[in-house]
Order: structure tokens, then sequence, then C-alpha cells
């Protein structure tokens, strides 16, 4: 059996080996490898010889702990640890350590797959928002990227909920000039998304819109509550303008549907070049009140006919 088995050198820090090169201390007996005895020409331990901290056999012996690196956070100037994303002093973002980068550790036994397929740069799948990984809110895109001169850390502040879906369309269509891409959403509620999206202008003018098509609808069930009634001249007007009414709100769905991701990052893009020139204390509430989403707006053009119906049975006269 190895005398020396699970035993180490007190230089080097090495288990020894069957075949390792090996003289102890003629005081204490601790083994050291010869090179590291000649390089330190006297005992690991000598200046413990004769005392209580003197090497033993199975005596537990100081490690020296490995240095804990920091990290300084460049806003406040705080330091943390090694793996914090979040500046505990004051909550700014920390760049993370890139790990693909580093190489790993020598070991006996390493693993190989295979096949390895690298991940792509960033996600190519635009076929609906929940096919985003939503653990990382940038879906996959490089904390360096710029998009016309806007950081994706700002993007995504602006962006809020969701941001992992709209950040890699964003960059999609920077780098590739296209304008259409489909949302779902926007297609399905075209009015409710934009105004959620706090795209006021567009969305203000879907909802004038969808509530000019709703009352046309409206006044049309009316008329056409008895159409034997109804001339053969009036008929064919009601159809018509049925028929046209819902061609317009077709076109205003696929509009939204095909270019409402496009709208919306020349909107998220306007907002940060203007929350630029404002003074530093107010720079990240600016981002988090102008950006993100909105509930309220989202259900705003259902009140406006729901208030119109009230006023005219309110204000109709009593037959």
């Amino acid at each position: 059996m190895f005398f020396y088995e699970g035993q180490s050198c007190p230089v080097c820090g090495k288990h020894f080996g069957e075949n390792d090169d090996i003289v102890t201390c003629p005081q204490c007996g601790c083994p050291h490898h010869r090179e590291c005895w000649m390089q330190e020409g006297h005992c690991h331990f000598a200046a413990d010889h004769g005392t209580e901290r003197q090497w033993a056999v199975g005596a537990a012996q100081p490690k020296k702990e490995p240095a804990v690196s920091v990290v300084r956070c460049p806003n406040c100037g705080g330091e943390n640890p090694e793996f914090a994303e979040i500046c505990g002093h004051c909550g700014r973002d920390l760049d993370s350590i890139d790990w693909s980068e580093k190489e790993p550790e020598p070991s006996a036994q390493q693993y190989t797959p295979h096949s390895h397929a690298a991940p792509p740069p960033f996600n190519t799948s635009f076929q609906a928002p929940f096919q985003v990984g939503v653990q990382d809110p940038y879906g996959g895109v490089p904390r360096t990227e710029e998009i016309d001169g806007i950081t994706v850390d700002e993007i995504v502040e602006l962006v809020g909920p969701n941001s992992a879906y709209y950040l890699p369309q964003f960059l999609h269509m920077s780098r590739t000039g296209k304008k259409v891409s489909w949302n779902g959403a926007g297609f399905l509620l075209p009015h409710n998304w934009l105004l959620f999206r706090k795209n006021l202008l567009w969305g203000i003018l879907a909802s004038v819109l969808w509530c000019i098509l709703w009352a046309v609808n409206y006044g049309l069930y009316f008329v056409a509550d008895s159409p034997a009634s109804l001339p053969l001249e009036t008929q064919k007007l009601v159809l018509l303008i049925s028929s046209l009414a819902f061609l317009v709100e077709i076109l205003l769905r696929l509009a939204v549907g095909l270019f409402g991701n496009y709208a919306y990052m020349q909107l998220i893009l306007d907002k940060a070049r203007k929350l630029r020139t404002n003074p530093q204390p107010q720079y990240n509430r600016s981002f988090r009140v102008s950006g993100g989403t909105s509930f309220a707006l989202a259900l705003l053009p259902y009140a406006l006919p729901f208030l119109l119906t009230y006023c005219l049975l309110l204000f109709a006269p009593i037959p």
C-alpha cells in the first residue's frame, strides 16, 4: 500500500503519487516533493518546529483561501461579488462575465459531446412571442449591441414586459431594413395593443376609426332591423356600407399586424433619444414612466362606445 496515500505536498498542494520522488523532514516527518524541498531549501513548516503547530500526520493544516474577485460598479464605485449582476449599493446593472469566453479548467476526465451546434446570436423565430425564452429579457441579444445608436439596455428598459420578444425583432429589422413582421396581438386587437404599448398617436387614431366603424354597424343594425320593409335600393346601400366597414376593419387589423412592430420600434428609439436629454437624477425614473405598458389605456376604447350609447339613451326623446 502506498505510504503517503491521501497526503499532499505542502508547497505545491498536489497529492503524492506512487512514482513521485518524495523526501521527508527529519524533524517533523512532513513529506515534500524533492523539487519543492530544494525550491524552499528547508521544511515548509520549519517555523513551527518545536511548537504546538508542528506538522503531524492527520493534523489539519491551514489552507490558503482563494482570492475573491470583486466587480466595481461604474455608477457609484461600490464593490460587488464577482457573480453579481446588479449593484448592491445603487441598483445599477453590472456587466456580467461572459463565461463562454473563459477556458475550462484542466480535468482528468472531461465530457466531450458528440456534436455541438452553437446557438444563434439572437432569437430568429418570430412566429409568436411565447416561443422566446422568458428567463432572458434580452431574448439572446448580446448586451453590447446597439440599434441606431441606442443600447439594448435602454430598449429593454423602455419596452418592459415581453422585451425578450420585441428586442430580437427590432435587431432583425434594423439589420435587414425590413419593416414587415407579424404581430398576432396587433392583428386581433389593433387599437388595444397600440394603447397598451403607449403608442398614443397611432393608438388614438385606430381607436377613433374603430369607434366610427362601431357607430356605422350600430346604426345599420337599427336601419336593417326589418329589411323586408326597406326599399330595394336602401337594402343595397346598407349591404354596401356594411361590406365597406368590414373591409376597413380587416385592413386596419392587417396594417397593425404587419407594421406594428416597426412602428413600435421607431417609438421606442424616439423616446430613448428624447430621454437622453433629461438630467441624470431623472433619467432612470423617466425611462420607467415613459416606457412599459398600460392596461388602463388598453381598456379605454371599450369605455367610449358605452359612454356614447349611454348619452344617446339619456338624451334621446321618449316616444
